[in-house]
């Protein structure tokens, strides 16, 4: 949803400029009509305020529902038990969810470790062999198209 080119150091609320990828807000206002959006970020300087205060900055706050921060589970995303507390706070089972990122291993194979569905926003145009099989978009436009594949 946002540009992570900043200090790692740093909450990304308190970075100079906090930036939108392209076509997140278009995507989320679309994705948000129909499905509850949750953010999960395994950022270890940022608690759930930082991240609301983030979201606010570039107006993308709206259109989530849920904030879940390495600072308050204790576990990244690629630990199953991170993935225990989503579903226990979100109160759905792994066939409802569906993670989108960035990072192939904490986004898309930490999450389908656990039977979650992934969903990789690829924009660096890497290459993955192994035997797994997901989404790979280019594009945040291209999520929502992916999305419905799994319906």
């Amino acid at each position: 949803m946002m540009s992570e080119a900043g200090p790692l150091d740093i909450s990304m609320a308190d970075w100079k400029e906090v930036r939108v990828i392209d076509g997140a807000r278009d995507v989320l206002s679309l994705l948000s009509k129909s499905y509850r959006v949750a953010i999960a970020t395994s950022a270890t300087v940022s608690k759930r305020r930082d991240v609301v205060r983030a979201l606010e900055r570039v107006g993308l706050n709206t259109f989530v529902d849920e904030i879940f921060c390495f600072t308050e589970l204790g576990r990244k995303k690629s630990e199953p038990e991170s993935w225990d507390a989503v579903l226990t706070r979100l109160g759905a089972q792994k066939n409802e969810l569906v993670m989108i990122g960035d990072s192939l291993e904490q986004d898309v194979l930490g999450p389908m470790r656990v039977g979650i569905r992934a969903i990789w926003f690829n924009w660096k145009q890497e290459t993955f062999s192994g035997p797994l099989s997901f989404w790979s978009v280019r594009s945040l436009r291209e999520v929502p198209a992916a999305i419905e594949e799994f319906a």
